[in-house]
């Protein structure tokens, strides 16, 4: 086990004597002073990388900065808001947009003297659902089969939990980006209304578990007919559709504009 290391040895020993003491001497020498060049070479090669490397970086980050701050004038340009009719349309109803900068979540909150109503909704799978419609809409003519591909997308879901009494019943909808009406997926009651308005990942996995009811279509029509009287007693009807198509178009393009403001800030 030990043959190896005095075999290094050994021929360490004969190189030494066959080459002699003062040639060994200058080899360690050479060897000595090619490390550090070796290492200065390196190094240089690393500085003309790094230097190069950085300058990329920078003339990328500039480049990204100037059609960032193109984009965000363009669109600054081409902003719009609310029209005035539904601003009418908000005071008239007592409706409350909700705060909620950031977030593609949308929510209204309409209140009555014994009711508060909370409707939800996302922006942006409406806007970009709406945005895939008008496109199918223009080619439908070429082809026969576009229609029954619109009919697959053309709904956005709506969730509408109304409040009463510290108890809650959630309506799960889909409203159609078509003609503006709602359809009742499904409907789950609540004993306490904290669970159904929390946005928290764990009260959506406890609500997810909760009976909803049958089809909703299942029901008997006389059924169906009253729970739907009831929705449009509370104002989830055409008008209310109109609105979140409207602002959802709203929302989404100033969502863009701070999220392009924010990314011009970062590469500055």
């Amino acid at each position: 086990m030990f043959s190896r290391p005095i075999v290094h040895t050994a021929r360490s020993s004969l190189r030494s004597s066959l080459l002699g003491s003062q040639h060994v001497a200058a080899l360690r020498r050479v060897a000595a002073g090619a490390a550090p060049r070796a290492a200065a070479v390196n190094a240089g090669n690393r500085a003309s990388f790094f230097s190069t490397s950085v300058s990329t970086k920078n003339e990328a980050k500039t480049q990204l900065h100037e059609v960032l701050s193109q984009e965000l004038k363009f669109e600054e340009s081409d902003a719009f808001g609310l029209d005035e009719s539904f601003k009418t349309y908000l005071n008239e109803n007592n409706i409350e947009i909700v705060k909620t900068d950031g977030k593609v979540l949308a929510e209204l909150v309409k209140k009555t003297p014994t009711e508060n109503i909370h409707i939800y909704f996302d922006i942006l799978r409406i806007s970009q659902t709406s945005y895939q419609l008008k496109q199918m809409q223009e080619q439908v003519e070429n082809s026969e089969y576009l229609e029954d591909e619109i009919a697959d997308i053309a709904f956005a879901d709506v969730n509408v939990v109304i409040v009463k009494d510290k108890k809650a019943t959630g309506f799960d909808l889909s409203l159609s980006l078509i003609d503006s009406s709602f359809s009742v997926s499904a409907i789950t009651n609540f004993e306490d209304a904290k669970l159904a308005l929390d946005e928290s990942p764990e009260a959506s996995a406890v609500r997810d578990l909760k009976y909803s009811g049958p089809e909703f279509n299942n029901l008997a029509e006389e059924l169906q007919e009253a729970i739907n009287q009831y929705l449009n007693s509370r104002g989830i009807d055409n008008a209310l559709a109109d609105f979140i198509l409207a602002y959802s178009g709203v929302k989404e393009n100033n969502e863009y504009l701070d999220w392009l403001d924010s990314l011009k800030k970062f590469t500055a």
